[in-house]
């Protein structure tokens, strides 16, 4: 079954989310090193289970990742539904993953371990 892993958190003022969201939960958020962007990690009871992304030129939106067993066969049933492929299906490290919309353009995230 499909399950909800990761939850990112856009905004155009990226720092602005990270010292709210902090503030507000008390949350442990940390930049992570990606040298094309701002990207904060929110651990909540220790685990990594979301992230904040800084979008200057982008939109406020908050995007569920999904995992999968198979990224590309998702992006293609997704497409002959008729959506949007944001981010077509590549490689993250050990991650596969794909950002899809679903018919409200809201963005949908999948995600593969590298061992699928």
């Amino acid at each position: 079954m499909a399950k909800i892993t990761h939850v990112d958190i856009a905004g155009i003022d990226g720092g602005k989310l990270k010292s709210f969201y902090g503030d507000l939960f008390d949350w442990n958020i940390t930049r992570r090193d990606i040298p094309t962007f701002d990207y904060y990690d929110i651990e909540t009871e220790g685990e990594l289970t979301a992230g904040i992304r800084h979008e200057p030129e982008g939109r406020a939106e908050i995007t569920i990742y999904i995992e999968v067993d198979d990224v590309e066969a998702y992006v293609e049933k997704a497409k002959s539904l008729g959506v949007n492929i944001r981010i077509p299906p590549m490689q993250y490290g050990d991650l596969k993953f794909a950002v899809i919309e679903d018919p409200e353009k809201n963005p949908v995230g999948l995600t593969q371990a590298k061992s699928n």
